[in-house]
């Protein structure tokens, strides 16, 4: 992977957007990115990470606030990377989840994040679905995020931590860069199937505990120390022998139960047939007592069915006589009713209906002749009542049509006063925008002299600040020059002093040291004296850089300031915001007024429009019922004038229209009872001559006597129903005294069916408790057959699952670490402690030059303190001394080599473990500030070694002499307003 271009916007501490020219920068084959403490360095790393995988590495991910504070909300965020990776140039463009302010009204909305991938070579269709973007990301990289992160982004700190941490620490670590997730997956295979194995054993065992349990609780005996076969078989043979035993005092005593049964069945078959022969000779002898009842009965029934056709008859013609009598009454009623009335008297003195009919039909054709006219006259009423209401409604609208005239003619004026309101009103409203601005002008200058002023202490502070760091550094450095040069001169002796007989010496290699150099023990410096030294004037260094940068920030502050002010003095600038303040608030107040006289303009225009309307349709609707109410006017006249001569002014048409329709219901009436009269006498004589007929032909005088021999159907029904069943008793009872049982059965002894009873009684019980003595014996046979079957396959099924099960579990042991696995590693650290073993040997090479040959990594598989996992040790093996050390014991120095050279032995092995990609590009970040110069030298040469491999390295530091080591330099620089870059690559600035 090489970068060529990364754009940055609004992004981190960017603001503005910046642009880093990489190629450029990178030409050289290393470049130092510095910058104040703050300032963003590290989110330029962030950028590069964010473009290739939409996060950031680390804590810094958590939070996912990669919008930047000094940019406003509607800026969007975004970085655009250009690289080429895998031989395929691309350009990538994400922009981060962010809130942005809503189009409409108060509030933010969430703006999710969105990219696009762009291949530059026209290699491929371009992307912008993030999952399919990421996916080309990782294919073309072949590393996660995570890999990426420790491979291309070194970052010493956590190196450092990972050298000093524990196996556990490590293993974490390591398994985000290598894939040993199979591994693991074996290891919880092996624990499952042990987990299940266990489970299946203590099932199997616990079932054969709860069958013996069965097999106690069934055949009653004791429960046995250890239950085995034996046992069992012998709980079994018992319980078929009480089954045996059972089954013969059933059969027993079934047969004298069905002995006895047979005896009561007989006796009380006999004793039955007796009593039905003395039931049925009783029965005969009452009927025989009862006979002559029985006979006049039958008379009486006979008679009353003779009579049965004539009683209907003659009710039907009591009921016509009392009909034809109430016809007669309301015939001479409705003659009275008629005579009534004048002219009617020729009518009612006779029972002609020809003359009835003629007069009804003269009085109905003389009312048709008087329909139209009524008709007409029912509508008077309707008329007079709608002109009055037409005379009301012309008056309302006339006062109506007078008060909207009124309002049109005021309404002019109205709307020019409203006008000239309105006027004023926009005029200060548009005066508001540059009194805004003053106020806001003059406020700009009233803060930045009041800032201006509160900087003069802080930049005394900081000019005496950095005067004493100087001072304390100058004192630093001329202490570290005395103490190399009492040690350069005193080496010798020192040297001498680590002489031992009969050991080479480590300059000449002789065994014999002849004349060894001497001197005082107290004038010799040691290492540690020096690389303390060194420390302190490190720090002194670092505190003068950061003192200069201090006051360099102040002084830069302090001439924004002067120079926004200009020659403005504070009198005058308050003076001016009251002035303006002031004015403000009366364009404010007026302007707030628009909005109202608008509306009141639009209201009194609305009005207008609204009483031209209602006058128009006024004018109009009075005019269409002046017109109405002319014609009614005219239609009444006509309508009284055709009544008064039709009539004579004598009497209504309603009154005569009312006397002829009486004259016509009462001739009707008339008409009709004397037509009913008629058929009821008609039917009075045909039924007399029927109810003659009918009596002689069923053999009666007169009605009298056939009504005197009827009767009800109800005793007619209770005369056949006695007769009936009289002949139904003498019938059976003359068959069950035929019956030879019967006789033979009156003729024997009587039997005592109750002492059978008693006795069947007792020999049943006997048999139900030999009943339930066998069904139990069968039942618990039964049970211990079914027992005895399962306790017999359980416990020859468990022997193999003890065995099989012991073998899983120390198995499943061995591959977590524990049991017999002396070295407390697990099959997942065992091939994470292969992939660090590789690590260390890649690693080693880089540690051996920049120590010059001193230290090489050593990997440890002991296993912890306190039992605790091993197999991911980290030592160092020390060629002065040949001593294997502990990695906690390296200095400051020492450790930054270490964890340099780890980081890029990791990175080497994990490319290879990433299909052998090479990774043209990657950062160092941070950590050169604890080197001094002959260390820095070391570390320089190395890093001459990558790029001249073909790799660009990225430098990221703080440290002053790297800044003149390194030409090519990318320099965050910090402001109020967001940070911004200046790029100088090794040939110029740009």
């Amino acid at each position: 992977m090489r970068l060529h271009r990364l754009r940055i916007r609004a992004f981190g501490p960017f603001a503005d957007e910046i642009e880093i020219d990489v190629d450029s920068v990178s030409s050289d084959g290393l470049f130092l990115l510095h910058g104040q403490t703050g300032a963003g360095k590290t989110t330029i790393l962030d950028a590069v990470a964010f473009a290739l995988y939409g996060r950031v590495p680390g804590a810094r991910d958590t939070n996912r606030r990669l919008h930047s504070d000094h940019a406003t909300a509607e800026v969007t965020p975004e970085v655009e990377l250009e690289a080429t990776i895998g031989g395929r140039r691309l350009c990538l463009t994400r922009s981060p989840d962010h809130h942005r302010p809503k189009k409409r009204g108060t509030g933010t909305t969430k703006v999710n994040a969105r990219a696009c991938l762009v291949w530059v070579d026209g290699s491929g269709p371009d992307l912008t679905r993030l999952p399919e973007i990421g996916e080309a990301v990782v294919r073309l990289l072949g590393m996660s995020a995570e890999q990426f992160f420790q491979v291309v982004l070194l970052p010493q700190g956590e190196f450092a931590r990972f050298l000093r941490a524990t196996s556990e620490d490590r293993e974490l670590l390591l398994e985000r860069l290598f894939d040993t997730e199979r591994f693991g997956e074996i290891e919880e295979w092996l624990r499952e199937r042990a987990r299940r194995s266990a489970s299946a054993l203590e099932e199997r065992a616990t079932a054969v505990d709860r069958i013996a349990g069965q097999i106690v609780a069934v055949a009653g005996v004791p429960t046995p120390a250890v239950p085995d076969m034996d046992w069992a078989q012998a709980c079994l043979d018992a319980a078929r022998d009480d089954a045996a035993r059972a089954r013969g005092e059933l059969a027993a005593v079934q047969a004298e139960v069905d002995r006895v049964q047979a005896a009561h069945e007989h006796g009380r078959r006999i004793a039955e047939l007796r009593r039905r022969g003395a039931e049925a000779q009783t029965r005969l002898e009452r009927l025989d007592r009862e006979q002559s009842v029985l006979t006049e009965a039958a008379q009486a029934l006979r008679a009353a069915r003779r009579a049965a056709p004539i009683a209907p008859v003659a009710d039907d013609h009591d009921q016509a006589l009392a009909a034809a009598e109430l016809a007669d009454q309301l015939r001479e009623h409705a003659r009275a009713e008629l005579r009534e009335l004048p002219d009617t008297a020729h009518l009612c003195e006779t029972d002609d209906g020809a003359a009835l009919e003629t007069a009804i039909e003269q009085w109905i054709t003389e009312s048709g002749r008087w329909e139209p006219l009524a008709r007409r006259e029912s509508q008077r009423p309707g008329l007079v009542a709608e002109m009055d209401e037409l005379t009301e409604h012309l008056d309302h609208a006339d006062r109506r049509i007078a008060a909207l005239r009124t309002h049109l003619d005021a309404a002019p004026q109205r709307r020019a006063e409203i006008l000239g309101e309105l006027a004023d009103a926009n005029e200060a409203r548009a005066r508001i925008p540059q009194l805004t601005a003053e106020r806001e002008r003059l406020d700009t200058l009233a803060a930045a002299m009041a800032d201006r002023d509160r900087l003069a202490e802080p930049m005394r502070k900081a000019r005496q600040h950095l005067d004493e760091a100087r001072e304390a550094h100058l004192t630093a450095r001329s202490h570290l020059l005395d103490l190399r040069e009492t040690r350069l001169a005193g080496m010798a002796v020192e040297l001498a002093n680590q002489l031992a007989d009969g050991e080479p010496c480590v300059v000449c290699g002789s065994t014999t040291h002849p004349a060894p150099a001497g001197g005082a023990e107290g004038d010799r410096v040691s290492e540690a004296d020096e690389t303390a030294a060194g420390e302190t004037e490190q720090r002194a260094a670092a505190a003068v850089a950061q003192a200069g940068s201090g006051l360099a920030t102040l002084t830069e502050r302090h001439a924004n300031l002067t120079a926004v002010i200009g020659t403005a003095g504070p009198r005058e600038i308050e003076a001016d915001r009251t002035r303006i303040a002031d004015r403000l608030v009366v364009a404010t107040r007026a302007s707030e007024r628009v909005g109202e006289l608008e509306r009141r303009i639009s209201a009194v225009d609305a009005e207008v429009e609204r009483w031209r309307a209602e006058l128009g349709e006024l004018e109009s609707t009075r005019s269409g019922r002046r017109e109405r109410l002319t014609g009614l006017r005219s239609t009444l006249a006509e309508l009284d004038a055709d009544i008064a001569e039709a009539t004579g002014g004598r009497i209504g048409v309603a009154q005569r229209r009312d006397d002829l329709a009486e004259l016509c219901r009462r001739a009707r009436r008339l008409r009709e009872t004397g037509q009913d009269a008629a058929r009821a006498r008609r039917r009075v004589t045909d039924l007399a001559e029927r109810l003659g007929t009918e009596c002689a032909s069923a053999g009666f005088d007169d009605v009298h006597s056939a009504r005197s021999a009827a009767a009800s159907e109800e005793q007619i029904a209770e005369w056949e129903s006695a007769l009936a069943q009289a002949a139904s008793l003498r019938s059976g009872a003359q068959e069950i005294l035929s019956d030879d049982e019967v006789v033979g059965a009156l003729a024997a002894e009587s039997v005592d069916v109750a002492a059978l009873a008693d006795e069947l009684t007792t020999t049943r019980q006997a048999r139900d408790a030999a009943t339930r003595r066998n069904a139990v014996a069968a039942h618990r046979l039964t049970d211990l057959e079914g027992f005895v079957g399962q306790f017999w396959a359980a416990a020859d099924a468990l022997a193999p699952l003890q065995a099989r099960h012991a073998e899983l579990h120390g198995l499943a042991e061995l591959v977590s670490g524990r049991g017999q696995n002396s070295r407390r590693m697990s099959l997942r650290s065992y091939v994470l402690a292969a992939r660090l073993e590789e690590v260390l040997v890649a690693a080693s090479a880089r540690l051996r030059q920049m120590s010059s040959g001193r230290y090489e990594f050593v990997h440890s598989d002991a296993a912890g303190p306190r039992g605790r996992r091993g197999g991911l040790g980290i030592e160092v093996i020390d060629e002065y001394t040949g001593v294997v050390r502990a990695t906690t014991t390296l200095s400051g120095g020492e450790t930054f080599f270490a964890s340099l050279a780890l980081a890029l032995g990791l990175a080497d092995v994990v490319s290879a473990e990433s299909g052998g990609r090479i990774l043209d590009t990657i950062f160092i970040d941070e950590g050169f500030g604890t080197l001094d110069p002959e260390a820095l030298d070391l570390v320089m040469g190395v890093l001459d070694d990558l790029r001249s491999g073909g790799r660009v390295v990225g430098v990221v530091s703080h440290v002053g002499e790297l800044q003149e080591r390194i030409p090519a330099q990318v320099h965050v620089v910090r402001a109020e307003n967001g940070s911004h870059v200046w790029v100088r690559g090794a040939v110029g600035v740009s």
